[in-house]
């Protein structure tokens, strides 16, 4: 199916609703006669080819009728009305896929993210404890701490602990290598590179 038929088929469908729906609105009531269909092609820019697949996917569903010389009739409003319900619950349905397809891709970038940043980690850690006797550790900022809103640098973190912080887990975020100015928040937990004095240091820093 080529682009021009996709344009011309959604196009009709479209106009079919649309007349429908003003069906079922009252806008038309049943016996009165549809402007023709040269008329209706001018009204929505489009051929009088168009209108008539539209017209007949409506005299399909029982909602319009034509005869040769006596134009386009509204033969059921009961019929519009249902026609456009099931439209939208089609396009509902329609709508609820393409969000649950794009929520999947979205949560299958996040966890590929994730892992990427985990592996990171890990391979930082793996690095730092072949080639030093410096030791990866965690760090949770509990309510009890007395640096809560303030940053690294300010606690001149490194000078003060020797410690390295590699990154953080805030919420469901992972932040690696956040720098100097990484603040601390209670509940974050900071993943932390150092040597055998280093954890006495930080505990110290971070909560008295």
């Amino acid at each position: 199916m080529n682009k021009e038929h996709k344009i011309a088929t959604s196009m009709y469908r479209k106009i079919a609703i649309d007349i429908a729906q003003s069906v079922a609105d009252g806008k038309y009531v049943e016996g009165q006669k549809l402007f023709g269909r040269s008329v209706l092609a001018s009204q929505y820019k489009v051929s009088p080819e168009t209108i008539r697949k539209a017209v007949y996917i409506l005299k399909d569903m029982g909602i319009l009728d034509t005869e040769k010389g006596s134009g386009v009739e509204v033969i059921s409003v009961s019929k519009a009305r249902e026609f456009v319900n099931r439209y939208h619950e089609i396009e509902s349905i329609h709508s609820a896929q393409s969000d649950i397809a794009h929520w999947a891709q979205k949560q299958t970038q996040e966890i590929a993210d994730v892992i990427q940043k985990i592996q990171f980690i890990v391979d930082t850690a793996e690095r730092f404890k072949n080639s030093s006797p410096l030791t990866p550790f965690e760090i949770t900022i509990t309510k009890e701490s007395t640096v809560i809103g303030k940053s690294a640098d300010e606690l001149r973190f490194w000078h003060n602990t020797g410690g390295t912080i590699i990154a953080i887990k805030r919420n469901n975020d992972l932040i690696v290598s956040p720098g100097p100015y990484a603040t601390f928040r209670e509940g974050d937990i900071f993943y932390v590179i150092g040597n055998d004095q280093t954890y006495a240091a930080i505990k110290k820093l971070l909560f008295e």
